[in-house]
């Protein structure tokens, strides 16, 4: 029987809101008080006085893509501008004497060394490094 009691008063309270009066709404604030910080004022947008249209540089006219020749088939006795016009300027270039240099044209899988002595192609030696 107790345990009834207990049932019953339980549902009166739950049905009967947990014994707190209902609450009337009242009306809302017609603006929801901020802190300063919070505010969402929008920002003004400031249009400029005049437009401008970006000047762009001139277009530059395509570079043509030099194909040079395959320095294993630099000829000996040639001059040194000839061989540069046409086999491009070599990966490297030591200076053995002063009328002596050699240089060196570094391609997938070769490695060609030319030796030029007085402005002329003297000697081409053509290495396969395999890598």
């Amino acid at each position: 029987m107790k345990f009834l009691a207990v049932m019953i008063a339980g549902l009166l309270l739950i049905s009967s809101g947990c014994g707190i009066a209902p609450t009337t709404r009242a009306a809302a604030p017609a603006e929801e008080v901020r802190h300063p910080s919070n505010e969402m004022v929008p920002l003004k947008k400031e249009e400029p006085e005049h437009t401008v249209a970006a000047k762009r540089p001139p277009r530059k006219p395509p570079q043509r893509v030099l194909a040079f020749e395959d320095p294993r088939r630099i000829p000996a006795g040639i001059e040194y501008r000839e061989m540069l016009r046409r086999f491009g300027p070599p990966s490297m270039k030591v200076t053995d004497a002063p009328s002596r240099t050699t240089f060196s044209y570094s391609r997938l899988k070769t490695q060609v060394q030319v030796e030029v002595q007085n402005g002329k192609v003297v000697s081409v030696l053509s290495i396969n490094t395999g890598f």
